[in-house]
């Protein structure tokens, strides 16, 4: 197949859905497939491996933000919304200026689902035109396009009316972000998602309980919905024998955000903490929310136990395999039901037992994997049930780590995803 995949950056933060993106698109080149990768929004990071080439980033950051609050700027030379659009520039924005949050975007998420009627019509458009071109240059190989995920659609009814060509599309957790938008903006997003949904041939769930959601949010029939499980090349993951850290350490993963739920994680430490046990927590991630982070700063002050929590900020991909080596668990206390889990996979294919919500992807996830254990979501008493037993019972974390390392390799590997994806894609193209 010749494949244009179109993947969302995330401004050089950790990102679960740009891993899976680069993951699958190295296992397709693998097969013999032609991927070309064209970011949108921010160039995409690399974690592990060579960088793939990528083509130039289209529907920049910078450049969509200006449709969308000058009009004079859609009509801007072509030469300096190039200069916008490169990576330096992108990386240096991302960094200070463009926010990530659903309830500050509900107007650009809105015209970008509108596609060619939006403020982003020649962002769009470029994209749509960009993407013909690389199909029409090649007829040799069946044809089809990927989309990153849902909310990047209103390019899709473009790309039926141009080509006809197969759209293939993987569901992330965008029902959530949508979700977090106020009104009225929320509303129209979802309705222009299920109109969006109808010049898609095919979803792709990482799980099948987000496909029923899934199904249900866009309106679409359930046999539309196919589930590739995300998957990670396990090889650079694996960690020689060794006794875990003392004292016992917990490793929090993610963007700082109220919905990724550190504060829940900070006050359920606290509170073994001041029961007495002796342990650590090591905080990664990039603060996009400053203002909730000052506040788990202050409550953590408010303690005696500052010296016992230390942020290290945003890892490269060797300093997540260096947070993975020194952690005993590794804990995702998200407040919302997460679609991929990632970071949770990668930790188990480290030998890392996991500590999650009973919710979204991790239920289905730990009942095939038996490397971590589940906890009411939302629940700081009982996040710190489930660490105090973990704590206490080394023989139990020992045989997690063996259960996880073994089945993230076997039920979350790239090569998995990889043939599930494509089992996927050749129901719309053939084999």
């Amino acid at each position: 197949m010749r494949i244009v995949h179109l993947a969302a950056g995330a401004g050089g933060m950790y990102c679960g859905a740009c891993a899976r993106d680069i993951g699958l698109a190295r296992g397709l080149i693998a097969r013999g497939h032609q991927v070309e990768i064209v970011p949108l929004y921010t160039p995409l990071r690399f974690d592990g491996g060579e960088p793939l080439p990528t083509a130039p980033v289209m529907l920049g950051g910078v450049n969509a933000y200006l449709e969308q609050s000058l009009a004079p700027w859609r009509y801007a030379p072509a030469a300096i919304r190039r200069l916008l659009d490169h990576p330096r520039v992108l990386d240096l924005v991302s960094r200070f200026a463009v926010s990530t949050r659903a309830s500050d975007l509900g107007p650009m998420i809105v015209s970008v689902l509108r596609g060619v009627d939006g403020r982003q019509r020649r962002s769009v458009t470029e994209v749509a035109r960009y993407v013909e071109d690389i199909l029409r240059a090649d007829p040799s190989s069946p044809p089809l396009v990927s989309i990153t995920n849902s909310l990047l659609t209103g390019v899709a009814p473009e790309l039926r009316r141009r080509l006809g060509t197969p759209i293939a599309c993987g569901l992330q957790g965008e029902d959530a972000f949508v979700e977090a938008t106020p009104e009225p903006h929320r509303s129209r997003a979802i309705d222009l998602m299920r109109r969006n949904a109808r010049s898609v041939d095919v979803f792709i769930s990482p799980s099948r309980s987000y496909a029923e959601t899934m199904a249900a949010f866009l309106d679409v029939p359930r046999h539309k919905v196919r589930v590739a499980h995300v998957g990670v090349d396990p090889a650079p993951y694996r960690m020689p024998a060794r006794s875990r850290p003392y004292p016992f350490t917990v490793a929090y993963l993610s963007v700082i955000t109220a919905a990724k739920g550190v504060d829940l994680l900070v006050e359920a430490v606290i509170s073994l903490l001041d029961a007495g046990r002796d342990l650590e927590l090591a905080i990664a991630g990039k603060v996009l929310d400053r203002g909730y982070w000052e506040r788990v700063v202050h409550m953590l002050e408010a303690t005696s136990h500052a010296d016992r929590v230390r942020y290290v900020g945003e890892v490269d991909f060797a300093g997540k395999l260096h947070l993975f080596r020194g952690c005993s668990v590794l804990c995702v206390p998200s407040r919302i039901a997460e679609s991929r889990g990632v970071v949770a996979i990668e930790a188990q294919a480290s030998g890392v037992p996991v500590v999650v919500p009973d919710s979204g992807v991790f239920p289905e996830m730990i009942a095939r994997t038996s490397g971590g254990v589940t906890y009411r979501q939302g629940d700081p008493k009982e996040l710190a049930g489930a660490l105090g037993r973990l704590m206490d019972d080394p023989e139990g974390r020992a045989a997690m780590a063996r259960a996880g390392s073994g089945a993230a390799a076997c039920h979350y590997s790239a090569d998995r995803m990889v043939d599930e994806t494509l089992e996927a894609f050749r129901s719309v193209v053939g084999p």
